[in-house]
């Protein structure tokens, strides 16, 4: 059940907003005639009918697709403790947190590429998964989670357990793009860090700044592995699939949609994305 335009409340306030404009240039034409304003009364009576239906719709097709989020949450949930116990107890998961859906992927790209270096842009649930799938698969790959802000990443270190993961504080720097000034992680934390061959991508907030993922390509590609692979999530915002696009313009990049919660795309050198 794929996520629909139209069932977004931008959406019906944006028809509202039209119908309101339609109705009250109907009032000013039959006024400017000197006709008796009834029709616009009609009108709006018509209109309130329909948007009052359509929002029923959109209301019974989201309720549609949060059980649908449920269900594969649940499901992504038991996956993953099927694949692993996990040593240490797991916080809490969705809302600005990754949900289980992405960890899934996570995990599952872990397993399906080995990766020998791991680098994450942003700290969190997902170091923990990344950590505790290597640990239990005594995997001797290197893996490195920034955060920006050092109480949460003193926070998700506590529950890495795996030795070969890092989770380093990496406060944002200013950083020059094509002329441009960008915010992002300080990269100087990496140095020694080599042919990355899974990046992934879940910080800074878009707060930040407008495209506050986008730095990580430009800064980080020389660091990547010729068989890299790149997994974007949160890309059912307009500014990660704006990243996407530009991404693929400048750095010739494969992108393969999967189907989580939130939105993720796993990216590559051609014939890299599986």
């Amino acid at each position: 059940m794929q996520h629909r335009p139209y069932t977004t409340f931008g959406f019906f306030k944006a028809a509202i907003a039209i119908s309101a404009i339609a109705v009250l240039g109907l009032a000013a034409g039959e006024w400017g005639l000197g006709l008796p304003v009834f029709l616009p009364g009609i009108a709006l009576l018509i209109l309130a009918f329909i948007l009052l239906s359509f929002r029923i719709v959109q209301l019974i097709f989201k309720f549609q697709l949060s059980r649908y989020h449920d269900t594969n949450q649940v499901e992504s949930l038991l996956w993953l403790y099927s694949r692993f116990t996990p040593s240490v107890s797991l916080p809490a998961m969705r809302d600005i947190a990754g949900s289980p859906d992405f960890l899934k992927v996570l995990a599952d790209h872990c397993y399906r590429y080995q990766p020998k270096v791991i680098v994450e842009a942003g700290s969190g649930v997902s170091s923990i998964i990344i950590s505790e799938v290597l640990k239990a698969e005594g995997s001797d790959a290197r893996h490195y989670a920034l955060d920006h802000l050092q109480k949460y990443a003193a926070l998700t270190r506590e529950k890495v357990a795996n030795p070969g993961s890092k989770v380093l504080y990496a406060p944002l720097k200013e950083y020059q793009i094509d002329g441009k000034s960008w915010q992002w992680y300080d990269i100087s934390t990496l140095d020694g860090v080599e042919q990355i061959d899974m990046l992934v991508i879940d910080g800074p907030p878009e707060t930040i700044q407008p495209l506050a993922r986008y730095p990580a390509l430009p800064l980080l590609k020389d660091k990547l592995s010729a068989n890299a692979i790149i997994i974007l999530d949160d890309t059912n915002r307009p500014g990660e699939q704006r990243i996407i696009q530009r991404w693929q313009k400048e750095f010739g990049l494969e992108a393969r949609p999967l189907y989580t919660e939130k939105g993720t795309y796993v990216m590559g050198r051609k014939g890299a994305v599986g």
